[in-house]
């Protein structure tokens, strides 16, 4: 039995929400996993995915921050570095 698997991880952001002088923008982990094997002369696929909370983005009036999935400060640097297209997606808010 010869078997294949495959691993992504993404980073990247959510669809933002806003609420009254309130703009969030929630940041998700992609997790996607597929694999192949062979097994007795047939062939066998599978896939699974997972999302998950990464951080949320906050801009209000005093200003714009981030914290992570326990409520702790996350830089917004480190999200930039993980989420390439964050910089457009701020800017759009």
């Amino acid at each position: 039995m010869l078997e294949r698997t495959r691993h992504t991880e993404t980073v990247r952001a959510g669809t933002p929400v806003t609420h009254g002088a309130v703009m969030l923008l929630p940041i998700e982990r992609v997790v996607l996993h597929s694999g192949r094997g062979d097994d007795r002369g047939s062939t066998r696929v599978w896939f699974s995915a997972i999302k998950e909370p990464y951080a949320l983005i906050v801009r209000d009036a005093g200003g714009l921050w981030a914290i992570d999935t326990d409520a702790a400060a996350v830089s917004l640097e480190a999200l930039r570095q993980r989420v390439p297209e964050l910089d457009t997606v701020l800017a759009a808010m």
